[in-house]
C-alpha cells in the first residue's frame, strides 16, 4: 500500500502535519484538537474560507453526539459532511473551504462543509441594464447563481451536472438545461467538450468559451454572454444549455444565432409594438457602426459623383488643406477614438466617463483647429462610435469595433467596390458559421418561417406559441395549442 492511500490511517496530528507539509508555507491554515469520550483527533481548515463560530459548534455537536458516524448530518448546526479516503483528497477539500475532521486510527477522514468564502451580495446587472423587468444579476458564487436560477424556473426537469475543469486549481463547472426540452445530441456535445478541457487554472467562463467554440478564428460570438438569470431561464426554456463557473458573475448559453445578439432583455418586457423600433434600430445601428466610416472613405475618395452637388462642395471645401489622405485621416481618428474609449473603460468609474467624452471634444476640436481632420470625419467617428454603443451584446460590439477597419482599408484601396467584395465575404463567413451545429445567420439563412416572429420583429406571446425550430427542441410548444388565444375566438367580453 502507497504513502498517499495509508497516510490516514496513522495518528491525527501526523495526517494534520501532513496536510500543513503539502500546504506550507501557509499562515493561514488552523489546526485545532478535539475529544469525546470515544474519539480523538484534530480539525484543519484554512482561515477565512471556513465559518469558525459553525465549526465550533459543530465541535461542541460532535462532542456530545460521541463521535463520528461517516456520512450524515450533524444533528445541531447541521453541517453536511463527506468522507475523504486520501492525503490528496483531504488537502483538496481544505482548499475547497472544508475542515477536515481527522480521528486517531480511523482509514478515512470527514469533510465538513463550512463555507465562509468571501463574496458579494446580489446587485444590479451593470453590463446588460433595463428599465423594466428583473433587475437581479450573478455574483461570482456558483451556489448563490444556481440558486438564483432556480428561484425562477420552478420546474423538476431542471437539471443540473456538475464537472471539475482545472488540473492544478480545479473549479466546479456546472450545466443546465431543461430536460424533455434541449435535444440529446446538443446536451451530449456540450458534455464532449468540456470534458476536452486541458488546462491549468480556469479564472473566467470566457476562458471555456475558447475552448468549445465552434470556429476558432472569428470576431463573432458564437456563444452567448449573460449575467441575468431571467436572461438564462429564457434560453432554458428555448431548449438552450447554460454554463456557470465558480468564481464567475456571467454564464455562457448555446446555441446562439446572430439574431440573438441585437434582442435586448427589455424587449421582452415592454409591449410588442415598442420592441419592433427598437429591433430595427439595433440590426440598422450594426452596420452603420461596420460601414459608415467607410462609406464616407469611398465616396471622397472614388466615388465623389453620387454625392449631391452642394453637399459634394460642401465636403471639399472641408478638406481644402488637410495634409492625409482621407483613408488615413479616418483611421487616425478611429484609433484615437478606440484608444479614449479603452481609456475611459480602464479609469476608475468616477472619473473615466467624463475623461472619455472632454477627451472626445478636447481632442476633436483641437484637431479641427489644427487643421489635422475635417469637421465632417470627426462627425462620421462620433457617430459610428454612439452607433456600437446601441448594441446590448458586448461580443458584437468588439466585432464591429474590428471589422471598421478592414473595411475602412478596402474602401480606401477599391472604393465601393472594395466595401461590396469584403461585404459578399464576410455574409459568406457569418452563413458559414456555426455554433453547436445552428447555423449562425438562422432563421434567416436557412429560412425558417416560424422562427422569423422573433428576428428583426418581436411578436405577441400569444403568437410565440412553438419554441425556436432552428435550436430542434424535443417538445416543440410552449403551451398545448388549443388553448393559446382562446379567448380572442370567444364571444367579445363586456363589463
Amino acid at each position: 500500500m502507497s504513502l498517499e492511500q495509508d497516510i490516514l490511517a496513522r495518528r491525527a496530528a501526523e495526517v494534520a502535519k501532513q496536510i500543513a507539509k503539502r500546504l506550507e508555507p501557509c499562515p493561514d491554515l488552523r489546526v485545532q484538537p478535539w475529544s469525546t469520550q470515544r474519539d480523538t483527533g484534530v480539525a484543519v481548515w484554512l482561515e477565512g474560507l471556513v465559518d469558525a463560530d459553525k465549526l465550533q459548534e459543530a465541535l461542541l455537536a460532535l462532542r456530545d453526539s460521541g463521535g463520528p458516524r461517516g456520512r450524515r448530518e450533524i444533528p445541531r448546526p447541521g453541517v453536511a459532511t463527506e468522507e475523504v479516503g486520501t492525503l490528496s483528497a483531504a488537502v483538496r477539500a481544505v482548499l475547497d473551504g472544508c475542515a477536515v475532521i481527522v480521528r486517531d486510527g480511523a482509514s478515512s477522514a470527514e469533510a465538513w462543509r463550512l463555507d465562509r468564502v468571501p463574496a458579494r451580495s446580489v446587485d444590479r446587472s451593470e453590463n446588460e441594464p433595463t428599465l423594466h423587468g428583473p433587475q437581479e444579476a450573478f455574483i461570482e458564487s456558483l451556489s448563490v447563481n444556481l440558486a438564483m436560477v432556480r428561484k425562477r424556473l420552478k420546474s423538476p426537469r431542471l437539471k443540473i451536472e456538475t464537472f471539475t475543469i482545472g488540473e492544478t486549481s480545479p473549479c466546479q463547472m456546472a450545466i443546465l438545461y431543461e430536460e424533455g426540452v434541449v435535444k440529446s445530441d446538443l446536451l451530449r456535445e456540450v458534455r464532449r467538450r468540456i470534458a476536452q478541457i486541458r488546462v491549468d487554472y480556469v479564472a473566467d467562463i470566457n476562458e471555456v468559451r475558447e475552448f468549445i467554440n465552434d470556429p476558432r478564428f472569428s470576431v463573432f460570438p458564437t456563444t452567448e454572454e449573460t449575467e441575468r438569470p431571467d436572461r438564462v431561464v429564457a434560453g432554458l426554456m428555448e431548449g438552450r444549455v447554460a454554463m456557470i463557473t465558480d468564481g464567475s458573475p456571467t454564464c455562457l448559453m448555446v446555441p446562439v444565432t446572430f439574431a440573438m445578439n441585437l434582442s435586448s432583455p427589455e424587449d421582452y418586457y415592454m409591449h410588442y409594438s415598442l420592441a419592433l423600433p427598437l429591433r430595427l434600430l439595433r440590426h440598422l445601428m450594426f452596420w452603420s457602426s461596420v460601414l459608415l466610416p467607410a462609406l464616407y472613405v469611398a465616396l471622397l475618395t472614388y466615388n465623389q459623383d453620387l454625392l449631391p452637388t452642394p453637399l459634394l462642395v460642401s465636403v471639399a471645401a472641408q478638406h481644402s488643406g488637410i495634409p492625409f489622405p482621407t483613408v488615413i485621416e479616418a483611421l487616425g481618428m478611429m484609433v484615437a477614438f478606440e484608444a479614449l474609449r479603452e481609456a475611459g473603460t480602464r479609469l476608475p468609474r468616477a472619473v473615466g466617463q467624463s475623461v472619455s467624452i472632454v477627451g472626445t471634444l478636447v481632442i476633436g476640436d483641437a484637431a479641427v483647429r489644427a487643421g489635422l481632420v475635417s469637421p465632417g470625419m470627426v462627425i462620421i467617428v462620433s457617430a459610428t462610435g454612439v452607433a456600437s454603443f446601441t448594441l446590448p451584446a458586448l461580443g458584437l460590439v468588439q466585432a464591429a469595433r474590428l471589422l471598421q477597419f478592414p473595411f475602412v482599408m478596402a474602401a480606401g484601396l477599391f472604393g465601393l467596390y472594395g466595401i461590396l467584395m469584403l461585404g459578399i465575404a464576410l455574409l459568406g463567413r457569418m452563413a458559414s458559421l456555426r455554433s453547436f451545429g445552428v447555423p449562425y445567420l438562422a432563421p434567416v439563412a436557412p429560412n425558417i418561417t416560424r422562427d422569423m416572429k422573433d428576428v428583426i420583429i418581436r411578436a405577441p406571446w400569444w403568437m410565440m406559441q412553438g419554441r425556436p425550430r432552428q435550436f430542434e427542441p424535443v417538445e416543440r410548444d410552449r403551451v398545448p395549442r388549443h388553448t393559446a388565444g382562446k379567448w380572442r375566438r370567444g364571444r367579445r367580453w363586456r363589463p
